[in-house]
């Protein structure tokens, strides 16, 4: 198990601490926040990207064939009622045009197993305790 703290470090702000890592987030400028920081629904499309994007890269590396300046692009569509992330679009760029053809199906299968799309697709559940 994993375990994040979360502290208030602005009026909108929080800092996550993962222990070796630090990242705050903030809510949109729309609503106040400064703009210059994440709100907390860009992390799920930018994780889902970067997930997908670590796998490519690491199957492209066991496969002996290491891939350098790929990148992604995520798109995501806010929805309303009830408020949340609708959809969202990952197009990794500079991973088969590295690559010969054979490995592009071992690429792709293993960019379909990344642990944050599954969670998307089988949501976990979810309690939440205020004191």
């Amino acid at each position: 198990m994993a375990t994040f703290h979360l502290k208030q470090v602005g009026p909108l702000a929080v800092e996550a601490d993962g222990g070796t890592w630090k990242l705050r987030i903030e809510a949109p400028a729309s609503l106040g926040g400064s703009g210059t920081c994440p709100g907390p629904t860009d992390l799920v499309p930018v994780a889902l990207a970067a997930c997908e994007m670590m796998l490519a890269l690491l199957t492209a590396k066991k496969l002996g064939v290491p891939l350098t300046g790929v990148e992604a692009t995520v798109n995501k569509v806010y929805r309303s009622n009830p408020s949340r992330i609708g959809d969202m679009e990952v197009t990794l760029k500079n991973v088969f045009a590295q690559l010969d053809p054979q490995w592009h199906e071992k690429i792709k299968s293993a960019v379909d197993t990344c642990p944050v799309l599954k969670t998307l697709e089988q949501p976990p559940a979810v309690r939440t305790h205020i004191s």
